[in-house]
């Protein structure tokens, strides 16, 4: 997608700093490979049938261990939000300010918090439908953003 606000997105590739790269745990793999596809992956429990996010060997809401990885759709809701006005990380001192969000997503269960790079501050909603959008950052680490869905 390209930036409808130039200068105010995120910077992929190269330009985001080494430091700042998650490292990627065993629990956290599928969900990193999957960004790099452009798929938001996120674990499903086969017990009671929630979803969850972040990676975990247990399900959060029934603690049992059938847990499996699924596509998600990729939209959810804008839950809360809050706008960073001070940071002194270049990376985002440059893009100051902008919404950090906490999106449920459509699945049920699964609350993820993600960077809104291209939503001016004034304009982020609680209830406003969003979606995802992927940022390659490295060769194997892509991030999850979002944005207002169409």
């Amino acid at each position: 997608m390209s930036d409808p606000m130039p200068g105010r997105g995120f910077p992929s590739g190269e330009e985001w700093p080494r430091q700042l790269i998650p490292a990627i745990t065993v629990e956290a793999a599928e969900y990193f490979a999957g960004a790099m596809r452009g798929e938001l992956r996120i674990q499903r429990c086969t017990e009671c049938g929630k979803h969850q996010h972040y990676p975990r060997v247990l399900c959060s809401h029934c603690g049992a261990d059938a847990i499996e990885w699924i596509t998600a759709s990729g939209r959810g809701t804008l839950y809360s939000f809050t706008v960073i006005r001070q940071n002194g990380v270049p990376v985002f001192k440059e893009r100051q300010p902008f919404v950090v969000a906490l999106v449920d997503l459509d699945e049920p269960g699964a609350r993820m918090i993600a960077s809104m790079p291209t939503v001016e501050p004034a304009e982020a909603r609680i209830g406003m439908a969003v979606r995802a959008v992927f940022r390659p950052v490295s060769d194997d680490v892509a991030l999850v953003d979002f944005e207002p869905a169409d």
